[in-house]
């Protein structure tokens, strides 16, 4: 009977309890950690997915209207391997190894060194064929996700300019400047999904903030342009094994447009982590700086004369040599030729030294005085934008020009100055300020970016270019020099011209550096700076072109430089379809 009760009463209390714990647990849900349980139940069946932008291609001009691609996406894969998820190894090692071969990116001991791990990249950037076999092997815990890689079907061409970025984000050229342009901004979706995770269209926690694509950048460089400069440049050095390094840039002095930015030697973009030499990905047009030498005489001239204190029919005694304070300047051709009272377009067409330096003196009222030094600064670095980075849509150095208000801003440094030596800048600012110096005094900020290529692939050109300076110096300044250097032209190479045309060069021929910090003719950086168009002195120059040579011996501006600016020059003259005059 005692039995009895107690399992009556044991049968009568069971439910009581357990009823008792549900209301517990119940109320601990709903109310006590209400909102801890709902996270997890939403975390469960809602997943985040990041929507991954299309990154921008890179178009060059073909001409005046149309474009032609020379960065473009290609669609490709990864293969992975989820080690906790596959049943047979061997059956996994053979296929793959069959169907990747050497798209392979590790070993299989290190795959299989960690089977709870459940995701192994084993190939990368594999075309649609393989990514095929790999999906039709069907093997389980191997998986594939679309990606895409960057395809130049241009080859090398423009390969410093058109750069790379690499996996931290870190590159060269166009692809490095304007890496957050080119690359857009991911999206987001955040969906309900179901028991095999796969994305549910409905759900009121859906959440897409869809990729914004990366603009598709239209290049201002002209791709045959770019491809004949470079094969120029290829040619030269192919000629004369005491060229190192060659570069040549070509720009639109009405606007700023670069149409060739060329650097030989050159590296393929498409393995540049095969490069050895790192001094390859560097656009020597815009991030080394040089001493330019005597095409540098220009700026000091145009200052003389925009100041009214020169004229080019006006005389001084050349003696082959100028004192300036405890220094002897001399002519680079030596102190009899041209000696005696000679103009000021003599000492240009033959580059004298004393010429430029007598320039600055005038600017002084007869000597190298603290107010010449300031306005010739003020000139080379307020007007022509020499010593301070240009603004170009590049990685750029900004070079120095030392001010007068400093110790090593004395005499005998900006005499050097009038000639190019004792300043660092880059081949983009001298042509850019020469581009002003030439066209009537506008300063255009150097663009290398046209436009983009929309959504329906069509062509759309930013808004026109508006000088950044005007009267750098005035009209009759500029016709003035570009009188003087058709003059220069016409001693330097003007043979090689085209007839009909109207050609202005300058040339300049650098000593550099040795390791005791010595000038030294073993080591020479040769160049030409010019420009060419209609034969009319009044109108605006169409391009302008600047030649850059470094050479392990002694190059000369006007043996070595010249000659391909020559030809440079007379591409552009049959490209541009300018007409010569009868």
């Amino acid at each position: 009977m005692f039995k009895v009760s107690v399992r009556y009463a044991i049968l009568r209390w069971v439910p009581v309890i357990l009823t008792a714990v549900v209301a517990v647990r119940l109320f601990d849900i709903q109310i006590v950690n209400h909102s801890k349980y709902v996270a997890e139940a939403k975390e469960s069946r809602v997943k985040q997915y990041e929507l991954v932008a299309k990154r921008g291609e890179i178009y060059m001009m073909d001409g005046e209207e149309d474009v032609v691609p020379v960065v473009i996406n290609e669609r490709t894969w990864t293969v992975f391997v989820d080690p906790s998820y596959v049943r047979d190894k061997q059956q996994v090692q053979t296929e793959l190894t069959k169907i990747l071969g050497d798209q392979m990116d590790t070993t299989w001991e290190k795959v299989w060194e960690n089977m709870r791990a459940q995701y192994v990249e084993i190939a990368h950037h594999v075309n649609y064929d393989t990514v095929a076999a790999v999906k039709a092997a069907n093997l389980r815990g191997v998986g594939r996700k679309e990606t895409s890689r960057r395809v130049y079907p241009a080859g090398q061409l423009a390969s410093q300019v058109l750069g790379f970025v690499n996996a931290e984000g870190v590159g060269s050229g166009i692809e490095g400047a304007l890496n957050e342009r080119l690359a857009g901004k991911n999206g987001t979706l955040k969906t309900v999904t179901d028991v095999n995770q796969v994305p549910l269209s409905i759900g009121d926690d859906n959440i897409e903030i869809p990729a914004q694509n990366g603009d598709n950048i239209v290049l201002t460089i002209d791709e045959n342009v770019q491809r004949k400069v470079e094969k120029i440049l290829q040619n030269a050095m192919a000629q004369k094994s005491s060229i190192s390094k060659a570069s040549a840039l070509v720009m639109n002095p009405q606007n700023g447009h670069i149409y060739a930015m060329a650097n030989y030697p050159g590296y393929n973009p498409e393995k540049y982590w095969d490069v050895t030499d790192a001094s390859l990905y560097t656009n020597r047009t815009t991030e080394s700086t040089y001493e330019p030498a005597s095409i540098c005489k220009t700026f000091t001239y145009a200052t003389a004369i925009n100041e009214g204190v020169l004229s080019p029919d006006d005389r001084y005694f050349n003696s082959g040599s100028t004192t300036v304070d405890d220094r002897t300047i001399q002519n680079a051709n030596g102190t009899t030729l041209h000696y005696g009272n000679i103009d000021f377009r003599e000492a240009l067409n033959y580059s004298l030294n004393t010429g430029s330096v007598e320039a600055l003196r005038r600017l002084g009222g007869g000597k190298i005085s603290k107010q010449a030094r300031t306005t010739l600064y003020n000139y080379l670095t307020n007007n022509f934008g020499l010593g301070a980075k240009t603004g170009v849509e590049l990685y750029e150095e900004a070079g120095r020009i030392v001010s007068p208000e400093e110790d090593e801003g004395n005499a005998v440094r900006y005499a050097n100055m009038t000639f190019g030596q004792g300043m660092n800048l880059t081949m983009l600012q001298v042509a850019s300020g020469f581009s002003a110096l030439v066209n009537n005094g506008r300063y255009y900020q150097p663009t290398i970016v046209a436009g983009v290529v929309n959504d329906d692939g069509e062509f759309v050109p930013k808004a026109q270019t508006e000088p950044t300076r005007q009267n750098v110096v005035s009209e009759a300044t500029s016709a003035t020099m570009r009188e003087m250097l058709v003059g220069v032209r016409g001693v330097n190479g003007g043979a090689a011209d085209l007839p009909g045309y109207r050609i202005g060069v300058k040339t300049g021929t650098a000593e550099t550096y040795d390791a005791s910090g010595n000038y030294t003719s073993d080591r020479t950086v040769a160049g030409a700076l010019g420009f060419g168009g209609v034969n009319d002195y009044n109108a605006v120059p169409d391009y302008v072109i600047i030649v850059r040579l470094d050479g392990n011996t002694l190059l000369w501006g006007s043996y070595d430089a010249v000659p391909i600016f020559s030809e440079i020059s007379n591409y552009m003259l049959q490209y541009l379809q300018i007409r010569p005059s009868n």
